[in-house]
């Protein structure tokens, strides 16, 4: 199928004609599922529900705000996989009219309020993938035929014919299955919770529309005519009403008395129910309420940054977890994997927004604080967009730290890999085994400097003859 035929057939605007079809007319019947408050519940009236669309809007931002890329393993390390066709579509422009921000914040919306993903894969001559285009999930049917292959039959919005995909034609993202074909309905399972708090906000809105919501009575002895309760009508307009006048004491005559109205034990269990619903529905959606700005009074900055590591742990990662195996199994194929392809978020641009954490992090990424490192520094300039330097391939450790060998003990120098495959060839020879000399363990210094001193006798003003013995130097991993 050509991909503009898809587009227009999927996207078309104009149908051939206004009337709905029997297909169409039971699947608007079967949209809105009513909950036991008495209102419809689907994904549309949900997202009313603010507490909803601020759980699913921090869902999405963690899938769509981070780069995504693909990457290739070449014996000990990684690199970004920048000629792969697929890493241009993923990490830049997955269509022609969305980014990739866009396309996974659209995506991250179908998954968690429906339980499902789907893309149509658009492939070019070389059957390489040059596109994805998201399909609204109302519009998908999967089929588990007998020989477990699974198909999709799509419902154009055009005149509402379909057609049916296999499986390699379909990204399909599941969220949490029961029965492995398709994802559960997040909203579905939440109905009553979400349409408990559509139904409190509903007639809370309601009484403000229709009920009397007065401040309080004002009362006088005897009766008053039209013109006199105009005239006290607005005189205490003028002089009671409003910021300006807030605090100001009222002075009445003919026995007038002011009643102030207090809210009822009705209308603070109605407020209360409003709290308690936020609460169940960040429950149901596995986001923190303090992530969307609903916070306790005893909650401190300690606290709080806690909370806010546990959310990028507890929730943000299994999202990024389940998205990348996802493109793994559907968008790479068997032997590019086995080559050492996959994708992957960059789950360290979320410390972006803190440049002190980034910077103990990298600290202690490039060795510092008596830790042996596991970043170099081009790594790191690397995750800062930064050109690489020369030299700076190696990965380092203190001087009391050195590389162990698999039967546990100390590895000579000449024994020590490098930190990448090819080293600079640059660097003298010696200055690599004498830093590497530098690593092994403190004890084994000090009898190399020994053995040194005594063959050169006096070792003051002859650094350059002990340096060339600890570079001639083997240490051997029984330590002799």
């Amino acid at each position: 199928m050509e991909k503009r035929g898809f587009f227009s057939w999927v996207f078309g605007r104009k149908a051939s004609s206004s009337s709905l079809t029997t297909d169409q007319l039971i699947e608007l019947m079967r949209s809105g599922t009513r909950a036991k408050s008495g209102v419809n519940v689907n994904w549309k009236t949900a997202l009313q529900v603010t507490t909803v669309l601020a759980c699913t809007r921090k869902i999405s931002d963690g899938l769509s705000t981070v780069p995504v890329k693909v990457w290739k393993k070449e014996k000990n390390r990684r690199v970004e996989a920048r000629d792969h066709p697929l890493y241009d579509v993923l990490a830049t422009a997955p269509n022609d009219w969305q980014s990739s921000m866009e396309f996974r914040e659209t995506l991250a919306f179908h998954v968690v309020l429906t339980g499902n993903a789907f893309c149509y894969i658009g492939r070019g001559r070389d059957r390489k993938i040059v596109e994805l285009i998201p399909i609204e999930p109302a519009y998908v049917t999967i089929d588990r035929t007998s020989d477990r292959t699974f198909t999709y039959t799509i419902k154009g919005a055009v005149d509402g014919t379909s057609k049916t995909f296999p499986s390699s034609e379909i990204w399909h993202i599941r969220g949490p299955s029961w029965n492995s074909t398709d994802g559960m309905d997040p909203v579905g399972l939440a109905r009553e919770t979400i349409g408990l708090a559509l139904a409190t906000e509903q007639s809370h809105s309601q009484i403000h529309a229709n009920g009397v919501m007065s401040s309080g009575l004002l009362s006088v002895d005897g009766t008053l005519d039209e013109t006199n309760l105009i005239r006290l009508t607005a005189w205490v307009k003028a002089n009671f009403v409003g910021l300006e006048n807030s605090a100001r004491p009222m002075v009445l005559d003919r026995k007038s008395t002011w009643t102030p109205f207090r809210m009822s034990g009705v209308d603070s269990e109605h407020v209360e129910t409003r709290r308690l619903q936020i609460e169940l529905i960040c429950q149901a959606f596995d986001v923190l309420p303090i992530i969307i700005g609903v916070s306790e009074n005893n909650t401190s900055y300690a606290s709080v940054e806690q909370m806010f590591i546990a959310h990028l742990v507890h929730t943000v990662r299994p999202w990024h977890k389940r998205f990348s195996d996802s493109m793994d199994r559907q968008l790479l194929t068997k032997e590019e994997r086995r080559q050492g392809y996959y994708t992957g978020f960059v789950a360290a641009d979320f410390l972006s927004p803190s440049m002190k954490d980034k910077a103990e992090y990298y600290k202690i990424a490039l060795g510092g604080g008596g830790n042996p490192a596991w970043e170099t520094p081009n790594d790191i300039r690397g995750y800062e967009e930064k050109d690489a330097m020369d030299g700076s391939d190696y990965l380092y450790a203190p001087l009391n730290i050195g590389p162990i060998g698999p039967d546990g003990r100390p590895m000579g120098p000449d024994k020590a890999e490098p930190a990448v495959a090819e080293q600079n060839t640059n660097q003298p020879t010696m200055v690599g085994n004498r830093v590497a000399v530098g690593r092994v363990l403190s004890s084994e210094n000090e009898r190399l400097l020994r053995d040194a001193s005594a063959l050169i006798g006096d070792a003051d003003g002859k650094l350059d003859e002990v340096l060339k013995k600890l570079d001639k130097e083997e240490v051997r991993p029984d330590g002799t």
